[in-house]
């Protein structure tokens, strides 16, 4: 699976005629995907018990460099969607920001 680039209108006349709410950009420039400001790393996704045995375990996920091992294992072994080992499971924090932000947008579009 990979990352959908979606499209951000900054026409707000455009999008005031469907009424709603208007969202203007922050923190991001135009003609760049913020995900292109991030260096991202691919590592191993682990959590042991207290005997040291592993108990999840994700190799080759991508991640922000800046991220802890704590918030990886944490991101990657609860909020990853499909089951390991299929070709449904998440395997970048991107594909992660790309469903949740599709699910809002979705929401948004339909409430109006």
């Amino acid at each position: 699976m990979g990352y959908t680039d979606t499209f951000v209108s900054e026409d707000t006349k455009a999008q005031s005629k469907w009424g709603g709410l208007t969202v203007r950009r922050r923190y991001t420039k135009k003609g760049i995907h913020p995900f292109d400001v991030i260096i991202w790393e691919n590592r191993s996704a682990t959590i042991s018990n207290e005997k040291g045995e592993v108990i999840f375990q994700q190799d080759n996920v991508e991640v922000p460099d800046f991220w802890s091992m704590t918030a990886t294992n944490v991101v990657v072994s609860k909020y990853f969607h499909g089951q390991l080992g299929t070709p449904e499971r998440e395997t970048s924090v991107k594909q992660l920001v790309d469903r949740v932000a599709r699910t809002f947008t979705q929401w948004g579009i339909r409430g109006g």
